[in-house]
């Protein structure tokens, strides 16, 4: 007669050492390994959902950008004096410190109606998961980085089309207030300061230097 395949942890009963208890116990551990493997296998599933879902597409579609110091944003003109770019070069060394940027942008821009408003870009990309936390940690380094006070009142302001969050805030300076803004998106990160000017005002040209100076593949 052929003999009957048995799984191997049900036993004939002729061998006193294999309690009841062990025979539960072996299917319960394969049990057990079957739900892990599938456990993991959902929250594998559930991972590369969210990658190639919504936020996997923005950062696919933000993760290529580039940056420039253009000659010319709007009426404002790239200031090329020695003094100028060193100075440019100070803020940009320091604003890159916390971060290991692709590439980094520093210049500074003359308001050909007024030499006090002068605008200072600082840019740098990377591939950033939560930018607008990367974005209010720039503005809480900044009293590190310039020597100024902290930033405050900071606020959303439109990001443009570019899209991902831009903000603005008031710092000082020897105690004559300054505008912050900055913008961040999957793929950089900029600080703008603008001497001389509000919030306000600095909010409405934030959107045009955005636009001349980052782009994407």
């Amino acid at each position: 007669m052929e003999q009957q395949w048995t799984p191997e942890w049900i036993e004939d009963g002729t061998d006193d050492e294999d309690t009841g208890s062990d025979r539960e116990e072996r299917p319960n551990n394969r049990r057990r390994l079957l739900i892990g493997t599938a456990v993991a296998a959902v929250l594998t599933c559930g991972v590369s959902g969210a990658f190639f879902g919504p936020l996997g597409w923005r950062i696919m579609q933000q993760k290529d950008a580039s940056l420039n110091a253009p000659a010319k944003i709007g009426d404002l003109a790239l200031d090329e004096s020695p003094s100028a770019k060193e100075a440019a070069d100070d803020l940009r060394t320091a604003f890159a410190a916390p971060i290991d940027f692709e590439s980094t942008v520093g210049a500074v821009y003359k308001d050909p109606a007024d030499q006090a408003r002068r605008v200072m870009v600082l840019a740098g990309t990377a591939i950033f998961l939560r930018p607008e936390r990367e974005l209010d940690n720039q503005f809480e380094q900044f009293e590190n980085m310039a020597g100024t006070g902290r930033v405050t009142d900071v606020k959303p302001v439109p990001a443009g089309k570019l899209g991902g969050v831009m903000k603005c805030g008031t710092t000082s300076i020897d105690g004559t207030p300054m505008a912050v803004c900055g913008w961040a998106d999957h793929g950089s990160i900029a600080v703008t300061l603008f001497p001389a000017r509000s919030a306000a005002d600095s909010a409405k040209l934030m959107p045009s230097i955005r636009e001349a100076v980052q782009h994407r593949k």
